[in-house]
């Protein structure tokens, strides 16, 4: 089962890329979670979750993190 964030990115990664898609994550954020989250994140803009799913993020997409 999917997360609120991995089934709301999936879901903005596989809309038509002529739009742009933010996913902004403004409050506290947890130190090894973001971490983690590098770690899984490769050069590819490949993100690994823990269940073994993968989601390439589309040139559209974009992560800003807000702390």
């Amino acid at each position: 089962m999917d997360g609120i964030c991995s089934a709301v990115l999936k879901n903005m990664c596989s809309e038509p890329q002529n739009i742009s898609r933010w996913m902004i994550l403004d409050g506290p954020i947890d130190t090894l979670w973001i971490e983690s989250m590098n770690s899984v994140l490769d050069d590819n803009k490949l993100l690994t979750l823990n269940n073994g799913d993968r989601i390439a993020l589309t040139p559209n997409v974009r992560l800003l993190f807000e702390v």
